[in-house]
């Protein structure tokens, strides 16, 4: 997960790069034609039924499948454990395939969309997108990417589990697991990276109505570091969450980031959604971006806290207004 545009160390991010960036990414989703839908919230309640046990397991029958990158055997695998264990909870899947120029040429990426079967078809959106990206990066050596990539995915699946136990909860969530996240060099540019979810923004252009809001989660499984939201985050979003947060007595603070981060919420943002993002202080996780960061580097409390605050996020945050 490149998080910074061109750069490795996210403390250096330059303000004119990420306004290059959202210009870019501006320019390549098309206007909104469609209302956003009205905000709701999930029935509250369904957060202490999320398991990090149960999270866990999935991140870590993921890395049985080896490296994930775009197009890869590994990839091919981790959809398919994906769709499997998604219909087993009640939810329909459907692969969004497209082709994208990267700096290597031509690649095939394909994001999954989960709706359960208790929400209505496309073209009509959810009122939520939650998502995060399950591919990993190409390095020279073989890399699993168990924070990176592999703890979102744990945690979505696991709150699809919990969903479903609660229709009326389930129907107002689109889950959406990006390829193509991270960049093929070294860091993030408006070219590289980021393939997924600038498809997913642009396609919401073919839909009848816009999510309300989004949340997004990325390397989360690290309870030695800090955890990071969104500095642009709507007002009602930062207060909420951070509420939410202090019901799981993280052993690391839980904080606003010193600075913007540049991850799969700001094509969604570019678009019109108002988007939480979390996010581990990867700038100070030596195994970052490196075959360190293997399955030790996950912790299944963490995993709990971080699921049980975001389902209790999307019950209780108030509106965002206008993006």
């Amino acid at each position: 997960m490149n998080k910074v545009v061109a750069i490795l160390c996210p403390s250096i991010l330059a303000a004119a790069t990420i306004g290059l960036t959202r210009c870019k990414e501006a320019s390549e989703s098309p206007a909104v034609s469609a209302g956003r839908l009205g905000h709701e919230n999930i029935p509250a309640g369904l957060a202490g039924q999320f398991s990090g046990d149960r999270a866990f397991s999935h991140v870590e029958d993921i890395l049985e499948f080896g490296p994930r990158p775009p197009a890869s055997e590994g990839m091919a695998k981790t959809l398919a454990y994906l769709e499997e264990t998604l219909a087993g909870f009640g939810w329909e899947t459907t692969r969004q395939g497209f082709k994208a120029a990267t700096p290597d040429g031509p690649v095939e990426f394909s994001n999954l969309l989960a709706r359960h079967a208790s929400a209505p078809d496309e073209p009509a959106s959810l009122p939520w997108v939650v998502g995060g990206h399950i591919d990993s990066k190409i390095l020279p050596e073989p890399f699993l990417g168990a924070n990176d990539g592999g703890s979102s995915t744990g945690i979505l699946l696991e709150m699809a589990r919990v969903l479903s136990s609660d229709p009326s909860a389930a129907s107002k969530v689109e889950l959406v697991f990006f390829d193509g996240e991270e960049a093929f060099r070294p860091g993030i540019t408006p070219t590289d990276g980021l393939y997924g979810s600038k498809y997913f923004a642009h396609a919401l252009a073919r839909r009848s109505s816009w999510p309300a809001a989004g949340v997004v989660l990325d390397i989360v499984g690290d309870p030695d570091h800090d955890l990071l939201f969104n500095p642009e985050a709507p007002e009602p979003f930062a207060s909420t969450v951070l509420t939410c947060a202090e019901r799981q007595t993280f052993a690391k603070p839980f904080r606003v980031s010193p600075f913007p981060i540049i991850d799969d919420h700001v094509p969604l943002q570019n678009s019109g959604i108002p988007c939480l993002h979390v996010i581990g202080e990867f700038g100070k996780m030596n195994y970052w971006h490196t075959p360190g960061d293997t399955l030790d580097k996950v912790d299944a409390g963490m995993l709990e806290k971080v699921g049980r605050m975001t389902l209790d996020f999307l019950a209780e945050a108030p509106p965002a207004g206008d993006p």
